[in-house]
């Protein structure tokens, strides 16, 4: 067992488990969003000033979310083809992940699948079931729904090891082991993690409400909750296809699942194939960029 704790919200990321801030490239293409006009030179120049971030740009512009019919090789090329608001998203997330230097390579690795999966699967059902959504706020917030996990590894490693663990001996998923052991909801941490970052609004929502409770509360008739529920659905159908689940799990996803997209089991099971075929595109990306 390991003790439970408490976060104190004033100073938590502040006074006490403190991080840097985030590079300066950010704040630097944040202000060039706002200026009317934009060299695709200079945006250059000040990402050349971090070539490993520059190389995962190019890797995650060339991956199959974006599914482009020719390989990016710089990243003026990216600009054009994706918008610069796209590259700043790229950019802020990368930076986000990059920032809280996580030193356990496996635990990153296993975050970064997860997170690209349930970009991947979001955009499949926002296309199919949303397709009115601002897609290109989706892949800011399906990469970084997630990110209070990695803080609960970098500032309290045993008690994630401890919950891990126990998610993978119960097949439960980690908002249920969290409860168990009476600790801090990653998804709050999380939501600490964009204030303190002064994150987007969508980033901060999907930190907030992308569990298998957060899913049912929002149902399925509440227009305003689209985005939200397209990525709860995501990220639950990801780990379903990743995970080794109990049946009451299993079960508990697939049925409110069915219930929030008014699907019949058939068409669910329909849908879990399309999301099964989206792995070798999750696996290839991985193995490209770690």
């Amino acid at each position: 067992m390991i003790e439970p704790f408490e976060i104190d919200q004033k100073t938590f990321l502040k006074q006490h488990c403190t991080l840097p801030a985030l590079p300066q490239v950010v704040t630097q293409l944040q202000a060039m969003i706002h200026n009317e006009v934009v060299e695709i030179d200079e945006i250059a120049d000040i990402l050349s000033g971090d070539p490993a971030l520059t190389a995962q740009i190019l890797k995650i512009a060339n991956s199959a979310y974006y599914g482009l019919r020719r390989e990016i090789v710089k990243v003026p090329i990216a600009v054009v083809l994706l918008g610069l608001n796209e590259v700043y998203r790229m950019v802020l997330s990368l930076s986000v992940i990059n920032t809280l230097a996580i030193d356990d390579k496996n635990e990153l690795t296993d975050f970064w699948y997860h997170s690209f999966y349930t970009s991947l699967c979001t955009r499949y059902l926002a296309r199919k079931f949303e397709p009115l959504l601002s897609y290109d706020e989706l892949w800011s917030a399906s990469m970084l729904h997630n990110i209070g996990k990695l803080v609960l590894l970098k500032f309290y490693n045993e008690h994630y090891k401890v919950t891990n663990r126990h998610c993978k001996e119960h097949g439960c998923l980690f908002p249920v082991a969290e409860k168990h052991f009476n600790i801090p909801s990653t998804s709050f941490m999380g939501t600490l993690l964009c204030d303190h970052w002064n994150l987007p609004t969508k980033v901060k929502q999907a930190c907030n409400s992308h569990s298998l409770h957060d899913l049912i509360v929002l149902g399925s008739h509440d227009g305003t909750a689209g985005f939200n529920r397209i990525i709860c659905i995501g990220s639950l159908l990801a780990i379903l296809s990743m995970e080794n689940l109990n049946d009451e799990t299993k079960q508990a996803i697939s049925k409110e699942t069915q219930k929030a997209l008014n699907f019949s089991e058939n068409d669910f099971l329909t849908l879990m194939g399309d999301i099964y075929d989206l792995k070798t595109d999750v696996e290839r990306f991985i193995s490209q960029l770690v």
